[in-house]
């Protein structure tokens, strides 16, 4: 496929598997747009493999190596990684599936980008690849049907594979994108980095702790629920246990999720006032997750189509002052 098509397929694919965040990204500058869209892609792919209900754990490790392989020896191991998908994925019409059988249409594209940034690029997914498989293998192990996260700690390392280290990619992405990140903004965003991608990974797993238990996967941690008098995930989710303790227990995760975004807050700001399309990328799931978070502690679900445009559109006119940012925040989150 000649190089304008294979343009035109990944952008078309990403609106497809992300409706959200093809709206976000359109308002990157078009050296950032494409590759983050690839890592967009990219990760998509890792995460379609790992989140397959009818893989073996097994199997999730072999597929997840060949494509990090397929990363960083181009078109001839990308071939080879679809070649090694099941028959059925090539057959269905199912949008994450149709992006991995076409792996070898996106995979190439990322080449015409300088060495650092590609880099940037094949190492988060690598690490991505890494960690997923790390946890489908645990997930496998387990013989009560349940995945659950032990500790503090725990909690911490699968946020990085799945959020985390897209700060840390985001953050070299930007640096490279311009003159204007000074050493000492780029030293403090590297510092701040995973703190950012977990704070946004810790308001989804908050939002969709019910959605979650449904499959037998609960990421709220067997410490937290031992600490308010709850001994298992099971018990967690039991009917029979008090709402107030369950309340307590998700309470550890909101207050770990407002500490991380304070981060992101001191993040946002670092960034130089003349990069404001970037400034918007970071805002605005920022903001929603703290929005999101204080809907949630208020007995909510989530926030409401008119509250995303209001954000969209507040950040897009004030989002280059660090004084708004700040209050913004503080409206949300009046702990911060």
């Amino acid at each position: 496929m000649c190089r304008d098509k294979a343009w035109k397929y990944a952008e078309e694919e990403l609106g497809k598997v992300s409706r959200t965040f093809a709206l976000n990204i359109k308002v990157l500058g078009e050296n950032l747009r494409r590759p983050v869209l690839l890592a967009y892609l990219y990760m998509r792919i890792a995460d379609t493999i790992e989140d397959d209900p009818d893989l073996p754990a097994s199997e999730k490790s072999n597929l997840l190596k060949k494509f990090s392989q397929a990363l960083n020896l181009g078109k001839n191991s990308a071939d080879i990684f679809v070649e090694a998908l099941p028959q059925n994925w090539k057959d269905s019409e199912k949008a994450d599936y149709a992006l991995c059988s076409n792996a070898a249409v996106v995979i190439p594209l990322l080449s015409e980008y300088p060495e650092q940034v590609a880099n940037a690029v094949k190492k988060a997914v690598e690490e991505m690849c890494s960690g997923m498989a790390e946890f489908a293998e645990r997930k496998e192990a387990r013989t009560d049907g349940w995945f659950y996260i032990e500790n503090e700690s725990d909690l911490d390392r699968y946020c990085y594979f799945v959020a985390g280290l897209v700060g840390n990619m985001l953050t070299e992405l930007f640096c490279h994108s311009g003159k204007n990140f000074k050493e000492k903004q780029q030293k403090r965003m590297r510092e701040l980095a995973v703190s950012f991608g977990l704070a946004l990974q810790l308001v989804n797993i908050i939002k969709d702790i019910q959605e979650d238990s449904a499959r037998k996967v609960c990421f709220v941690p067997v410490e937290f629920c031992r600490k308010h008098g709850i001994n298992s995930v099971q018990e967690f989710f039991s009917p029979e246990t008090s709402q107030e303790k369950k309340n307590s227990v998700t309470g550890e995760l909101i207050k770990k999720a407002m500490r991380h975004l304070q981060d992101v807050k001191s993040y946002i700001k670092i960034l130089p006032r003349c990069e404001h399309r970037i400034r918007l990328f970071c805002l605005w799931p920022s903001l929603m997750a703290a929005d999101n978070l204080r809907v949630i502690t208020e007995g909510g679900i989530k926030i409401t189509r008119k509250t995303v445009k209001r954000i969209v559109r507040r950040s897009t006119i004030f989002g280059w002052s660090n004084a708004w940012i700040e209050r913004e925040f503080s409206k949300f989150l009046p702990c911060l």
